[in-house]
């Protein structure tokens, strides 16, 4: 299912298998390796100690949190993923982003912040609506089976209980304005999975990009791990595939709205909005 590739040579047909369910992972190249490391200067600034150990200092939760919070949207870390988009031939003018977040996963599951935290299974799509959203993702510090990113691949076009109907975005950001983390981040999964349920474990190196349709079921790893994990993510929105109504099945999300808000035109910062 993960399909390891160097530059798209045709993007209809790349989207096409995206939206299907196809998770591609990009192979490292100089804009890559340079994102990366620009990354860890950042958080070297703040942080100088050894990523994955962070979860050994006392403090760890607020580092964390700090960390997140100060290295979100940098300018420079969308520059270069922009530059990286343009060489996989990814890139047109009418392509839209929404913020470029970096995650700490926890080698133990004890921290709130929902970005400096192991998140629970979901789909990305639960928070937006937007079938078109295509999920990037890759790893800063190195990672394993016990503290990646994994999924469920027979649950690509397979239901599951959610708490889409009653979830809403404008009241979640309106809490995060008053620094409420009362309100959930995200909507929920109301089940739970098989116990033996198929999972594809995301095994990349740092330098490594992974993308694929943000209707994935997914989570972080459930197992217990040595290592805290950083890892980057950014999504992205094509013009084209909305006016082409081109996109991924609709499983199970039953928000009553779709909210295009949070994505802006990658060239202009204008915000996304539905033309047809």
């Amino acid at each position: 299912m993960f399909e390891a590739i160097e530059k798209i040579l045709d993007l209809k047909k790349f989207k096409e298998e995206i939206f299907k369910g196809k998770i591609f992972v990009f192979q490292k190249s100089q804009f890559t390796l340079d994102l990366i490391q620009e990354i860890k200067t950042e958080i070297s600034s703040e942080y100088d100690g050894e990523l994955e150990k962070i979860h050994y200092l006392d403090e760890c939760e607020t580092i964390s949190m700090n960390l997140v919070s100060n290295l979100k949207n940098s300018k420079i870390f969308k520059e270069l993923f922009k530059s990286f988009l343009i060489e996989r031939g990814f890139y047109n003018n009418n392509s839209y982003w929404d913020q470029f977040r970096i995650r700490i996963a926890p080698a133990e599951d004890k921290f709130n912040y929902r970005e400096a935290s192991r998140i629970s299974s979901h789909r990305d799509t639960w928070g937006t609506n937007i079938h078109q959203q295509i999920n990037w993702w890759g790893p800063i510090s190195s990672v394993d089976e016990t503290n990646t990113m994994i999924f469920y691949p027979e649950f690509f076009s397979k239901p599951v209980k959610n708490s889409t109907s009653t979830w809403d975005l404008n009241t979640y950001l309106d809490h995060r304005k008053r620094n409420d983390f009362s309100y959930p981040s995200a909507p929920q999964m109301l089940e739970e999975l098989p116990e033996q349920v198929k999972i594809l474990p995301v095994t990349i190196q740092p330098g490594e990009i992974l993308c694929f349709s943000g209707c994935h079921l997914h989570s972080s790893s459930k197992q217990k791990s040595e290592k805290t994990r950083f890892s980057f993510e950014i999504r992205t929105i094509c013009q084209q595939d909305l006016d082409d109504k081109s996109q991924a099945p609709n499983t199970d999300c039953d928000l009553k709205w779709q909210f295009p808000k949070i994505f802006r035109n990658i060239n202009d910062n204008s915000p996304l909005k539905f033309t047809r």
